[in-house]
């Protein structure tokens, strides 16, 4: 296990790694950015870099993880060029569905700033354990719980000149031996459009958000211990006038209410964990109220809700662990246009998506080796009910679409099953070398399959591109194969990993052959739309992580990545790969005092999907400082990112679809210029 911690105000303000340290008996990887402040086992060769308004930022500061910027609050996770849905993420231990077709409200956006404690990856070949779909890897977030015997709290403010963005976040533990109570709440704000390094204003960027949440914890140990509780959460987010300028509406609201009842237990030496989690969203979104639309365009607001619900058991002792998964969910999404109250389209109609899943696994030192083998069968359903389209009767292609869909049967069934096996092999103390292997199988997710008139709700791809989906869609299978070594002595911390998989059934776009389908794209404006199918591919790559100790108070650390995607069935690159990438960075530390300076350098990406008509994006290099002091109780830290205000293109910020802006239409969203940042934190 390797984790990496820094000192830091929260969670929600770091961005880069600190020390890995290795345990000698983990057969797989964890890195942890940790929110707590400095102890004398951590280093901060991996100091923080800016405070984030969304935790997904933090994801690029770990090896191998990218992210997909849609908008200042709407990353999405990717791992060695995976993405979205393959990713599994979970936020306090739980997997919810969010409300929005086009991830606006992704996973990762309803992790409280204030309140989460740390991020952690599961580096490499996820165990089955991590969670049901693990094909692309695991992140998690793990929030702070109400804890026994405790009364503390802290009170946490940054403010960015970029963009005139704001946070305000507190929470506070009141705990006794039987009973604890958490609460915590965020407001951010962005007033302000950000700016390029050449002054241009990318627009809409402007958010307001808040988090408001608490959870009471019982104890049920009669011995006075914390390891048997039940406890009950809540969680309401609300987000209004949030830009999303790579996606073609922004928010107008987003609603939600989360509730998680949760327990852990001992029996018989087995520890058992449980939770069943509810999440009720409610989402409007526009493409008129954030932005200036066209004369020539139609206005269009869509309303969209989700309700689901997440359960998890698992038990364990010794060297095994069992436990079972359900995921349920349900979705509608309707169009509409306020100036022409006829105007109506079901987006998606009663979409049920729902799984239920056990595994077993198996982890044991044996010699030198350390071995985790699992195994999950998972089950597969997902329905939707007949839509409508008010031009159906006026537009014959809509019509056809429309009547083919709610004639077909559109209940599907399927089984996957995951295999792993992960060893380390442990030469001395300061080597070891690591060795994986798994098949891992995923479902299509409910845009790929349901989206039956050629629209761009298609889970925040972001390409400018229509598309339809196709219900019959086979399991993605993946096999996947890693080898590293971690190495560490007195100066120097070293750990390589090189990876490879081959995807049977990978879903992406492939151009559209139906012509009711290119001829209801047409109407839209779009006369190349595509549809979502199976197709075969591979991924390979290597990501490296590694630290140097130049004398006791200056440390060196790098972080790089590479990876390749690429179409097996024809000549062509996968779509939205994070370029190569390194950062390199030169922390000092002296008492209380802490300084970083960092330089991120990031390769051109030529390797694009021809079919997505992706564009290619050239080099560039940014260069960034921060200053810290951080004593007992508080700290206060200031820093500058992009210190010479370097003009760049994000190649994973997709594409601008928002007119009369000072970009223009189509054109690749650029980075952010120079940002100066302060902020602080009080702990009591």
């Amino acid at each position: 296990m390797i984790t990496l911690r820094h000192s830091y105000l929260a969670l929600a303000i770091s961005s880069l790694l600190a020390t890995p340290v290795v345990a000698n008996q983990a057969a797989f990887e964890i890195i942890e950015v940790s929110g707590s402040h400095l102890t004398d086992d951590s280093t901060i060769s991996r100091e923080a870099n800016v405070p984030v308004a969304d935790i997904s930022s933090l994801l690029s500061q770990l090896p191998g993880a990218a992210v997909n910027g849609n908008g200042p609050l709407t990353g999405i996770a990717q791992y060695r060029g995976l993405f979205g849905d393959r990713v599994n993420t979970q936020v306090n231990g739980v997997t919810l569905a969010g409300a929005g077709p086009n991830a606006m409200d992704t996973p990762l956006s309803y992790a409280s700033l204030v309140n989460s404690e740390r991020l952690e990856m599961s580096r490499g070949i996820a165990p089955v354990s991590a969670g049901t779909n693990t094909l692309g890897g695991s992140v998690k977030v793990v929030e702070s719980q109400a804890r026994f015997d405790e009364f503390s709290g802290k009170v946490a403010a940054r403010y960015q000149h970029n963009g005139e963005q704001a946070h305000l976040g507190a929470k506070t533990n009141f705990g006794t031996e039987q009973q604890a109570l958490l609460l915590y709440g965020d407001a951010m704000q962005a007033n302000a459009n950000q700016q390029t390094g050449a002054g241009i204003d990318i627009a809409p960027t402007t958010y307001d958000k808040a988090i408001v949440g608490g959870q009471y914890r019982f104890n049920l140990s009669d011995k006075g211990f914390d390891d048997e509780s039940i406890a009950i959460g809540y969680q309401h987010l609300e987000t209004t006038n949030a830009g999303t300028p790579a996606l073609p509406m922004d928010i107008d609201f987003i609603r939600t209410d989360r509730v998680k009842l949760e327990g852990q237990h001992l029996l018989n030496n087995w520890d058992i964990n449980w939770h069943l989690a509810y999440s009720d969203a409610r989402h409007g979104m526009d493409n008129f109220s954030e932005r200036v639309k066209n004369d020539t365009a139609s206005a269009r607001y869509n309303n969209a809700d989700s309700k689901s619900i997440d359960g998890s058991v698992s038990i364990a002792k010794a060297a095994w662990l069992f436990g079972l998964d359900t995921q349920w969910s349900q979705h509608d999404s309707v169009i509409t246009d306020p100036t022409k109250p006829m105007f109506k389209v079901d987006n998606f109609n009663g979409v049920t998506d729902n799984t239920i899943s056990a595994f077993a696994q198996w982890q044991q030192d044996i010699d030198q080796w350390n071995w985790q083998l699992g195994l999950r069968v998972k089950h597969y359903q997902t329905d939707a009910d007949a839509v409508n389209h008010s031009m159906a009767a006026s537009m014959p292609a809509i019509k056809v679409l429309m009547d083919r869909y709610n004639a077909a049967d559109r209940s599907q069934s399927q089984t996957g099953v995951d295999l792993v096996v992960n060893g380390r092999y442990q030469v001395d103390e300061s080597l070891s070398w690591i060795v994986a292997a798994a098949r891992k199988q995923d479902s299509a997710s409910y845009q790929q399959r349901y989206l039956w008139v050629p629209m761009q709700s298609t889970g925040g791809l972001a390409d400018g591109r229509t598309y339809v989906g196709q219900m019959d869609l086979s399991l993605e299978t993946a096999y996947q194969l890693e080898l590293g070594a971690d190495y560490q002595d007195n100066r120097l911390q070293l750990s390589p990993r090189l990876f490879w998989q081959r995807i049977d059934d990978y879903i992406q776009g492939i151009n559209a052959t139906d012509k009711a389908v290119i001829m209801a794209a047409q109407m839209m404006g779009d006369s190349h739309p595509l549809q979502f199918a199976n197709v075969d591919a591979q991924l390979y790559g290597m990501d490296i992580s590694a630290r140097y100790r130049l004398n006791d108070q200056l440390q060196l650390d790098m972080l790089a990545s590479y990876v390749r995607g690429e179409r097996r069935d024809i000549d062509d690159s996968l779509y939205r790969i994070a370029p190569p990438n390194i950062t390199v960075g030169l922390n000092y530390q002296r008492g209380a005092w802490l300084a970083r300076i960092e330089a991120l350098g990031v390769s051109a990406q030529h390797k694009v999907s021809s079919t997505q008509q992706e564009m290619q994006t050239s080099g560039y290099g940014l260069v960034n400082l921060s200053l810290a002091y951080d004593a007992d109780i508080w700290l206060v830290k200031a820093g500058v990112n992009n210190l010479f205000d370097t003009e760049y293109q994000e190649h994973l910020g997709g594409y601008n679809r928002v007119a009369n802006s000072q970009l223009a239409l189509g054109e690749r969203m650029p980075g952010t210029g120079i940002n100066a940042w302060l902020i602080g934190e009080y702990r009591f």
